[in-house]
C-alpha cells in the first residue's frame, strides 16, 4: 500500500455511525395529568422504560458505532433499585451487540450520585463531574473494514464532563481541541452559547438538558456555483504531509440537543424521540430523528360556522381520528380538541355548559380508547373570543354594562385588578409573606405586591400575569353575555357512526 493511501484519514472512507440521546428520565411517567382513567394508568406507568428499550433497540438494529447519552438518564437519588438493573441490563444487550455507551450526566446523574452497589458493565463510560475526560473510538476486528491494516485505528474523539449541580452553563473552553485529524465529539449537559464554540474545531456538540430538539450549524460552508456545498480541504496536503488542524480555516460544527425521549405532558406536543448521526469526512453531519416515546399528545382546532349543529361537529371528530389512525405508529394519541365557533350560537353555549362536552367525551373514549393503540379524546374545549358582537356592547342592559367594563379592562391590559377589596377583613390583612406561604392568592390578578419608596404597597404584574389576565376577562365576558341573557339550553343526542374516508 502507498503512502498516500496509508495518509488518507479513515473517517474519509467508512461513515461514523452513532446514536444521540438524552432526557431517558426512567424514574418519571405522565405529568400534569389530573385524573388518569384505568384503562391508561397501566400503559403510562412505564412509559420511559418502554421508549428506552425502543431507543436501544434502534442502536442494536442500525448496528451503531456508539451510543451518547447526554444526561437526564434518571434520578438517582430516588430511583428504584429495580430502576438501575433495568438500565444496566440494557447496558448489557449493548455490550452484546458490540456497541459502547459515553454518558455525560446531568445534576441529577452524575457519577458521584450513582449507587456504588450497581457497577456499570465495562462498555459504559461515564464522563466524571470536575474535569474533561477523553475517549478514542475504534473499531476493533470489525469485518466492516475492508483494509485489515486499518482495524483499530481510531476513528473518532470523544470528550466528556458531567454535570454537578452548582454547573448549568457549559464553558465551551475548558474542552480542548484536536490538532490532529480526528473527527471530534464533545459531550455535555446544560446551555451553551452557539457563538462561544466558533473556533473551538470540535465537529459536532452532544448536548442534553432541554426537551425539545434543537440544532445550530455553526460555520456552514460555503456553496460552489451548482448550490452544493464546497468539500473541506483534508486535513494533509496531496503529497502526504501532515499539516496542523490549526492552520484550516474554523470547520463547521453542528450543536444538537436531541430532547426527551418521551413525552410526558400535555405541552409536549408533537413527537420525541431521538437522533441517528452518520457521519463523512467532508461533509456535514446528517442527523435522522427517529421517535421512541409510546404516547405523542396532539392539539386540533375545529372550526365551525354558526349553522354547525352537534352532528357536524361530532362527523368532524371522527373524521379527524380516522385520518391520525391511518398514520399512527406504535403510539397512542392523546388528542386535546379546540372548538372555534360563534360564540352567541346555541351549539358553542351547551357546550361550554358541559353537559354535551361531557357526553361527547365519554363517548369517542369508548368507541376510540380501547385496543393494542389507543386514540384518546382527552378533552374538548371552546376557543373565547377576544370580543364578542359589537351590538352586544352596545345594549343598554345590565349585561351591556358588564360587557362594557369587561371591554375597559380588555383595553387597559396592565392596569391591575385589586380583587382583595371583596375579601374578608382577616383575609385582606395578610401580609405578602404569608400570601406566599398560605396559599391563598389574594391578589388574583397580579403578579406581586412590592413596597415603594414612600412606603406604600403598589402591584405588579409579569407578562404571565397579564396574559392570565386576559384570559380570565374573555371567559368572563361569554358567561357574563350567558346568565344575563337568559339563554336556554337545548337537549342534544349524541350518535357517533363510522366517518367516511377523508381527509382534513
Amino acid at each position: 500500500m502507498s503512502p498516500t493511501s496509508v495518509n488518507i484519514p479513515l473517517r474519509q472512507r467508512l461513515p461514523l455511525r452513532f446514536i444521540h440521546a438524552s432526557g431517558l428520565f426512567l424514574d418519571k411517567t405522565i405529568e400534569q395529568v389530573s385524573e388518569m382513567p384505568t384503562i391508561l394508568e397501566s400503559r403510562f406507568l412505564d412509559l420511559s422504560q418502554r421508549a428506552t428499550l425502543r431507543l436501544f433497540r434502534k442502536a442494536i438494529d442500525e448496528s451503531v458505532d456508539f451510543v451518547i447519552l447526554s444526561g437526564d438518564v434518571l434520578n438517582a437519588e430516588i430511583s428504584p433499585p429495580g430502576l438501575f438493573l433495568f438500565l444496566i441490563d440494557q447496558f448489557e444487550q449493548l455490550k452484546k451487540a458490540g456497541i459502547t455507551v459515553f454518558w455525560a450526566g446531568s445534576e441529577f446523574d452524575s457519577p458521584e450520585d450513582l449507587p456504588i452497589a450497581f457497577p456499570l458493565p465495562d462498555n459504559v463510560h461515564l464522563f466524571p463531574a470536575n474535569s474533561i475526560q477523553e475517549y478514542f473510538f475504534k473499531r476493533v476486528n470489525s469485518n466492516v473494514i475492508s483494509d485489515k491494516e486499518f482495524s483499530g485505528n481510531p476513528l473518532a474523539r470523544i470528550v466528556g464532563m458531567s454535570r454537578n449541580q452548582r454547573q448549568r452553563r457549559i464553558r465551551s473552553n475548558e474542552f480542548p481541541i484536536d490538532p490532529g485529524r480526528l473527527f471530534t465529539i464533545a459531550v455535555a449537559n446544560g446551555d451553551v452559547d452557539p457563538d462561544s464554540l466558533s473556533q473551538r474545531r470540535i465537529d459536532y456538540w452532544a448536548m442534553g438538558g432541554i426537551n425539545q430538539r434543537q440544532t445550530y450549524l455553526g460555520n456552514p460552508r460555503k456553496k460552489g456555483t451548482d448550490g452544493k456545498p464546497i468539500q473541506l480541504d483534508p486535513p494533509d496536503l496531496p503529497d502526504g504531509t501532515k499539516r496542523d488542524r490549526k492552520d484550516l480555516p474554523p470547520p463547521p460544527f453542528t450543536l444538537h440537543y436531541p430532547g426527551t425521549t418521551v413525552a410526558r405532558s400535555p405541552d409536549m406536543l408533537g413527537q420525541f424521540g431521538a437522533t441517528l448521526v452518520e457521519v463523512n469526512w467532508g461533509e456535514e453531519p446528517i442527523l435522522t430523528f427517529f421517535t421512541t416515546s409510546p404516547v405523542r399528545w396532539v392539539n386540533d382546532q375545529i372550526t365551525l360556522d354558526a349553522e354547525a349543529n352537534l352532528e357536524n361537529l361530532t362527523d368532524e371528530i371522527q373524521s379527524r381520528i380516522k385520518n391520525y389512525q391511518n398514520t399512527q405508529k406504535d403510539e397512542d394519541l392523546m388528542i386535546s380538541w379546540f372548538i372555534d365557533i360563534p360564540p352567541t350560537t346555541q351549539l358553542a353555549a351547551n357546550l361550554r355548559k358541559g353537559i354535551i362536552t361531557n357526553n361527547l367525551l365519554n363517548e369517542l373514549r369508548k368507541e376510540y380508547g380501547q385496543g393494542n393503540q389507543i386514540t384518546w379524546s382527552v378533552d374538548i374545549s371552546i376557543l373565547l373570543p377576544d370580543m364578542l358582537p359589537k351590538q352586544l356592547y352596545e345594549q343598554q342592559t345590565i349585561a351591556g354594562d358588564f360587557l362594557r367594563a369587561i371591554k375597559h379592562h380588555q383595553n387597559e391590559p396592565e392596569q391591575t385588578i385589586d380583587l382583595s377589596v371583596y375579601l374578608p377583613t382577616k383575609l385582606r390583612e395578610l401580609d405578602q409573606e404569608e400570601l406566599d406561604n398560605g396559599g391563598f392568592d389574594k391578589m388574583l390578578l397580579a403578579d406581586k405586591i412590592i413596597n415603594t419608596e414612600s412606603g406604600e404597597k403598589k402591584l405588579v404584574q409579569s407578562t404571565d400575569q397579564i396574559t392570565r389576565k386576559e384570559e380570565i376577562l374573555r371567559k368572563a365576558a361569554v358567561t357574563g353575555m350567558e346568565l344575563l341573557t337568559n339563554e336556554n339550553q337545548n337537549q342534544f343526542t349524541i350518535n357517533l357512526k363510522k366517518p367516511e374516508d377523508n381527509t382534513h
